[in-house]
C-alpha cells in the first residue's frame, strides 16, 4: 500500500524511534531499553507509520548524563532485520563525524539490508560538547557547512559511479568504490537545518528533502526563501519535499496538556522556550488542537512529518496520533 492509499492528500508520517539520547531511558538496563525500542518500532510500522528516525547523537541531551544511548547506523541496522516495509532515516547525521565514503558504503549497505528502504539525513552538526567529549575537532560554521556540501556530493557519486576521484577541501578519494550500490536508485537525501544564507542554497541544489524545526512563520518564510534559491539553481521547487520535526503529544483536555509543561518543563527543558510559543510551535495538545497545527503545516506546503513523542517510552501519542488526528487532515492547498 502506498502513501497516497494510506494516508490523505499522500501525506506522510513518521516517529522517532527512543534510543535515550533525550534520557527516556534514565534508570533502564541496556537490555531493556534495546527491547522497548524495538517494541515500539514494530508497533510504529503495524500502525501505518510510513518512516522510522534516529538521531546521530551519541550523547544524551538536555544535560549531559551516563545513560544509555544507542548508535545511529548500528541501529538502523538492526532495525532493518526486525521491520519490513517501514522507511529508515537519520534526523539528521552529522556530516564530520565521518568520512563521507564509509558514510556512503554504510548507508548503502543498510538499504540492501532493508530491501531499499533507507533515507539519508545529513547536517553540518551542532552539538559542540559532543564533539569535544568523543575527540572531534569543532570548526567554524562555515567550514562545517562546506563539510555538508562536499559530503551531498560525494554520497550521491559513490551510490552512482563505478569508482569516485574527488579532491576537495575536505573530502578525498582516489578512485574509491562503494559496493554494494543501494537497491534504490537512489535513497533520498535529507537536508536537516535551516541556515538562511547557506544552508537553504545548499538544499536547494543538493537535497531530495528537508527539514526544519520551527513554527509556521518559520516554516512559511523558509519555504519561501528555499523556492526563491531552486529558481536561482534552476531546479524545480516540487521536486524538493519540505518536512516537519516537531515534538509531539496528545492530552484529553487542555488544562492536563498545560499542567503537564508546567510539571515537565515543556519547552524551557529543551531551551528557555515559553510554554505559550511551546504549544504554538510543537504539535501538542489535544486532538483538535493538534490537528489544527497540523493542518496549517500541511496547507504551508509540508507532506511529511517526523515526530518526537514526548510521552516515550509510553505509546499513547504513537497510537493516537496516527488513529485519531491523521484521518482527521485534509490534502493541502501547495
Amino acid at each position: 500500500m502506498n502513501a497516497a492509499e494510506k494516508h490523505p492528500g499522500g501525506l506522510r508520517f513518521g516517529v522517532f524511534v527512543p534510543q535515550g539520547w533525550k534520557l527516556e531511558y534514565t534508570g533502564w538496563s541496556a537490555l531493556d531499553a534495546w527491547a522497548r525500542s524495538v517494541e515500539l518500532a514494530q508497533l510504529a510500522e503495524r500502525l501505518g507509520y510510513d518512516h522510522l528516525w534516529v538521531y546521530d547523537h551519541v550523547e544524551t541531551v538536555p544535560r549531559r548524563e551516563p545513560s544509555h544511548v544507542f548508535e545511529a547506523f548500528t541501529m538502523l541496522g538492526a532495525l532493518s532485520q526486525l521491520t519490513s516495509e517501514v522507511q529508515l532515516g537519520q534526523l539528521v547525521t552529522c556530516s564530520s563525524y565521518r568520512n563521507a565514503g564509509l558514510l556512503a558504503k554504510e548507508a548503502a549497505c543498510i538499504d540492501v539490508y532493508s530491501g531499499g528502504r533507507v533515507i539519508l539525513g545529513l547536517g553540518a552538526g551542532w552539538f559542540h560538547e559532543e564533539y569535544h567529549s568523543y575527540g572531534y575537532e569543532y570548526p567554524a560554521d562555515r567550514e562545517r557547512l562546506a563539510v555538508l556540501e562536499e559530503t551531498l556530493e560525494v554520497v550521491r557519486r559513490l551510490w552512482t559511479e563505478e569508482t569516485v576521484t574527488f579532491d576537495g577541501a575536505h573530502h578525498h578519494l582516489r578512485g574509491a568504490y562503494c559496493d554494494p550500490k543501494p537497491i534504490q536508485q537512489l535513497p533520498r537525501l535529507l537536508v536537516g537545518g535551516g541556515g538562511e544564507k547557506v544552508t537553504l542554497r545548499i538544499a536547494a541544489r543538493l537535497a531530495d528533502a528537508t527539514n526544519w524545526q520551527v513554527g509556521l512563520d518559520g516554516f512559511v518564510r523558509k519555504s519561501e526563501l528555499l523556492e526563491r534559491y531552486c529558481e536561482e539553481a534552476g531546479r524545480s521547487f516540487g521536486s524538493i519535499v519540505r518536512t516537519h520535526g516537531p515534538d509531539c503529544a496528545i492530552f484529553d483536555t487542555d488544562a492536563e496538556c498545560r499542567t503537564w509543561c508546567d510539571r515537565s518543563g515543556g519547552g524551557s527543558l529543551w531551551g528557555g522556550t515559553s510554554t505559550d510559543d511551546y504549544l504554538a510551535d510543537n504539535l501538542v495538545g489535544t486532538v483538535e488542537q493538534v490537528t489544527e497545527k497540523t493542518q496549517a503545516f500541511v496547507d504551508a506546503g509540508c507532506t511529511e512529518f517526523i515526530l518526537w513523542l514526548r510521552d516515550y517510552p509510553g505509546d499513547e501519542t504513537l497510537r493516537r496520533f496516527i488513529g485519531d488526528v491523521v484521518p482527521k487532515l485534509r490534502s493541502g492547498g501547495h
